[in-house]
C-alpha cells in the first residue's frame, strides 16, 4: 500500500459550490469548471496536474524551470508532488497566455500576487494596458502590410496582359514603391 505522500489525487468536475472554481475569460480555452481533490489525496503527481490543467508534462517542467510554478515537494522515490495551489497557478498561467501576456509578464504578476493576500489590481491593469498598446501597434503594422499586399495585387493585375510579367517591375525589392 502506498504511503500518503505517494497518493495521487482523484479529480471530479462539479458545480461552483462543490470545489475549487477555475474561472475562464473571453478567448480562454479554460472552461468554467471546478475541481475537488478527494479527501485523503492531498497532492498531484506531475501527470495528474498536467491533465487537470490541460497541458503536457513537458509544459509543467518548463514552467518549473522558468520559475512560473514553484518547485514541488519530492517523495522518497523522487517523484514530484504538487499541492492544490499548483493547479491554481497553472490556470493563472493559461489565462494570462489567453490574454496575450508574455511568460515573463505572467511570472511578474503571479509573483506580485504571491506577495499580498489580494492580487495587486493596479499592477495587473498596468500590464494589461501595456499589452493593449502592443496589440494596437501590431494592428497598425498589419494594416500597413495589408495595404502593401493590396497595392501589389493591384499592380500585378494592371500589368497583366495575358502573358508573364516581370516580378521586380511589380514588387519593388527596396520597398520604395514610388521608385518605378
Amino acid at each position: 500500500m502506498a504511503a500518503q505522500e505517494d497518493a495521487v489525487p482523484v479529480l471530479w468536475w462539479g458545480s461552483r459550490e462543490e470545489g475549487l472554481n477555475l474561472e475562464s475569460c473571453p478567448g480562454s480555452s479554460v472552461a468554467d469548471m471546478t475541481t475537488t481533490i478527494l479527501p485523503g489525496a492531498s497532492r498531484f503527481s506531475i501527470g495528474a496536474l498536467a491533465r487537470a490543467g490541460g497541458v503536457s508534462v513537458d509544459a509543467i517542467r518548463f514552467y518549473e524551470r522558468e520559475g512560473l510554478l514553484p518547485l514541488p515537494e519530492r517523495t522518497s522515490g523522487d517523484h514530484r508532488r504538487y499541492p492544490p495551489r499548483a493547479l491554481d497557478r497553472l490556470v493563472f498561467i493559461r489565462v494570462g497566455q489567453g490574454l496575450g501576456l508574455r511568460l515573463d509578464e505572467i511570472k511578474e504578476l503571479a509573483d506580485a500576487c504571491d506577495q499580498v493576500p489580494d492580487c495587486p489590481v493596479t499592477h495587473a491593469v498596468e500590464l494589461l494596458r501595456g499589452r493593449i498598446a502592443a496589440v494596437e501597434r501590431q494592428l497598425e503594422e498589419l494594416t500597413g502590410l495589408r495595404e502593401r499586399l493590396v497595392h501589389a495585387v493591384e499592380r500585378m493585375e494592371s500589368r497583366r496582359d495575358g502573358g508573364d510579367f516581370i516580378a521586380d517591375a511589380v514588387l519593388p525589392v527596396s520597398g520604395a514603391e514610388n521608385d518605378r
